[in-house]
């Protein structure tokens, strides 16, 4: 199966231990929705697929192709998401009360007072052990 290299998504080549996996989460699926829906048909089912996976590892890489790809996508989106809504939540209020309080880490308001420099001047020989241990 060829597949665009220029897309990130969808995985170029599938290796028999990605179509082993593929196969253990479709018999975990199928086992999940015999719990799920009280089906034994279903749990007869998930033992040919277990016993596939076991044998023939290679008929799943088809449906790895599609797992691996829609891993990949709701890896990105899931990511960019939880990072947008921590950002939103949890920095964007820290700085708006940080800001209302008057905080000025940056010495902001004192380098605009006068022309000298608010950089502090650290006169400190270096040793080895500080090397080391730089912390």
């Amino acid at each position: 199966m060829k597949t665009n290299k220029n897309s990130s998504f969808i995985p170029g080549k599938i290796s028999k231990d990605q179509a082993k996996d593929t196969g253990m989460a479709m018999v975990l699926i199928c086992l999940l929705v015999t719990i799920y829906y009280h089906r034994s048909k279903l749990l007869v089912l998930s033992v040919i697929l277990l016993f596939i996976n076991m044998t023939v590892p290679k008929i799943y890489k088809p449906a790895a192709v599609i797992w691996l790809g829609l891993s990949n996508i709701l890896g990105t989106l899931m990511s960019k998401i939880v990072l947008t809504v921590l950002f939103f939540t949890v920095i964007t209020p820290v700085g708006v009360v940080r800001k209302i309080m008057g905080a000025d880490a940056m010495m902001l308001k004192k380098w605009k007072k006068n022309k000298s420099s608010v950089f502090e001047t650290r006169n400190h020989e270096f040793k080895p052990e500080d090397i080391d241990k730089p912390y």
